[in-house]
């Protein structure tokens, strides 16, 4: 199975300034406790979604409590709120609000292209691997804030271009736009998710999704942020990037392998390209005050820049980076 890695300029202040990742974190902490306290919310409790685990409470976040898998160390909430109350904050919360905004308005060509580029060239290098020839049809799963839809479209020049469970995002132009219930089976050469499964009430019911919109002999590509990641490990809940209703179910890498082998996958590649990793553990353990992380603290003090490189390279390499990336294939 592939692995990647990728090393450039992109920093975290270009992708997730401070400010707008303050108070965006904030407003979804707001919104975890509007659902917490509106009587009209359904909650459901569910198993941790990978088979013959005994999963263990490990901590709370924003008012959700959190369970570990002993077997394969992903993370899960519950219990979670509704599927429908999800995608009432997705469509119109005051977080999504933001981040569409932030994406759409303030963002620059030069950022976007950072973020969309590695993204579309590594689905585009797929495809080429194996022999795909001409346009395809291709479905999008799920929201897009940031304008990936669009980059898909001009890129790949796709025969058909149709989105699947979208609640928000910017318009997709000559887009035909399908809710999970009334998407055509088994209609699409290419399904494409960036983000979405940790964010889901029911995450196996996405993978499932994913399987019946794809033809047979068709391609899955999807990223997630994974709980291999260095600052989940290291911090857990207390994770930056852990905000509770984006991080509903962290997958490990071997959880990940195994659900959608059990589905009939056939998984081409996965790999933890994250290119921030390092960056943000070092702005965070400048301030840190606790006593259980000194020899980090000090490797990030004291250690060269050749030095950061390679540990970021290392995480790369052996899939412990936060963010994952997966392609797989519905066999024929």
């Amino acid at each position: 199975m592939k692995t990647t890695v990728i090393l450039d300029e992109l920093s975290l202040s270009e992708v997730r300034p401070d400010p707008i990742a303050l108070q965006y974190s904030q407003l979804r902490r707001d919104e975890a406790l509007g659902l917490l306290s509106d009587t009209s919310v359904r909650w459901q409790g569910r198993p941790m979604p990978v088979q013959n685990c005994d999963p263990v409470s490990v901590f709370e976040r924003d008012g959700l409590s959190y369970h570990r898998c002993e077997a394969t160390g992903s993370l899960f909430a519950s219990p979670v709120p509704c599927q429908d109350a999800l995608d009432e904050l997705a469509r119109s919360g005051a977080a999504t609000r933001l981040r569409r905004d932030y994406f759409a308005q303030r963002f620059s060509e030069n950022q976007r292209e950072a973020i969309h580029a590695p993204l579309v060239r590594w689905m585009g290098d797929a495809l080429d691997e194996h022999g795909v020839k001409g346009p395809i049809a291709v479905a999008m799963v799920g929201n897009d804030n940031t304008g990936t839809a669009l980059a898909l479209q001009d890129k790949l020049a796709p025969s058909r271009f149709a989105t699947v469970a979208r609640i928000s995002g910017q318009p997709v132009p000559n887009a035909d736009v399908y809710t999970a219930e009334d998407a055509p089976k088994e209609a699409f050469d290419l399904i494409v998710d960036c983000g979405s499964l940790d964010r889901v009430a029911d995450p196996l019911a996405r993978v499932q999704l994913w399987w019946d919109l794809l033809a047979p002999g068709g391609f899955l590509a999807f990223t997630t942020n994974t709980a291999n990641g260095l600052e989940y490990q290291l911090l857990g809940g207390d994770a930056p990037s852990f905000v509770a209703l984006d991080r509903l179910t962290l997958f490990t890498i071997p959880a990940m392998q195994s659900i959608l082998t059990d589905q009939g996958f056939d998984v081409e590649e996965m790999s933890t390209p994250g290119r921030l990793d390092v960056e943000l553990m070092e702005n965070v353990l400048a301030d840190y005050k606790g006593d259980d992380l000194h020899f980090w603290q000090f490797l990030f003090k004291h250690g060269s820049e050749s030095m950061k490189a390679d540990l970021q390279t290392f995480l790369q390499r052996h899939k412990l980076s936060s963010f994952a990336r997966v392609f797989a294939r519905k066999p024929r």
